[in-house]
């Protein structure tokens, strides 16, 4: 079972490499804008910002966050990306929004990592690392992997309405079902990165916030 799911993952990914490929230089981009909008902000910006940060770490250090309720907000931002994505598979529109989101959400990571190396300098450095990267890391991929397959369903109903398809697998109620099915089991995965993070994430900016 577990071989078998591999080699449709393998396949699925190597059938799609070029859109996989467009969808992460979107989010390279929006990474760079982002960290590029830093060094764009006047004086006072930079200020409120960085006010805003060190508030947010005193009460981290203080341990008057919630770890559940920044779960449930992790959580529910996740499962919005996973509703939308699935949403925009079925709609024409949902291409140039699905490149849209993931450059958004590249611009928000390159403009907290320069928000937090702005405020705590070198020491920022490593809670970008630690705190921001791995996350990334393991969620960007799956959430690229949701565009991927909701672009593909997109295509396959454009090429229904240019052309009747003659063969079965290629109706769009024959794809709906592996595409719902591909939707949840990246889903799974977001969702697990998601908790994971909500819990590990605050407790290792604390600990390096104290170095």
């Amino acid at each position: 079972m577990i071989h078998k799911t591999a080699s449709v993952v393998k396949e699925h990914i190597r059938d799609n490499k070029y859109t996989y490929l467009s969808l992460f230089i979107f989010y390279i981009i929006g990474i760079v804008a982002g960290s590029l909008t830093v060094n764009e902000l006047d004086y006072n910006q930079k200020t409120e910002m960085t006010t805003f940060f060190n508030d947010f770490l005193k009460l981290l250090n203080n341990n008057n966050v919630n770890g559940i309720s920044l779960l449930k907000i992790s959580l529910l931002d996740s499962i919005r990306v996973i509703i939308l994505f699935w949403l925009l598979g079925v709609t024409v529109i949902g291409l140039p929004v699905y490149y849209l989101t993931i450059g958004i959400r590249g611009f928000s990571t390159g403009f907290s990592s320069g928000i937090i190396m702005g405020v705590l300098g070198e020491k920022g450095v490593l809670v970008s690392i630690f705190c921001f990267l791995p996350k990334e890391i393991l969620t960007i991929p799956f959430i690229i992997a949701l565009g991927v397959n909701g672009i593909r369903l997109t295509k396959g109903i454009v090429k229904n309405w240019i052309r009747k398809p003659v063969k079965k697998e290629d109706t769009l109620k024959f794809k709906f079902l592996p595409y719902c099915f591909v939707t949840l089991f990246f889903s799974l995965f977001i969702l697990v990165m998601t908790i994971l993070d909500a819990f590990i994430a605050p407790f290792t900016l604390r600990l390096l916030t104290f170095l």
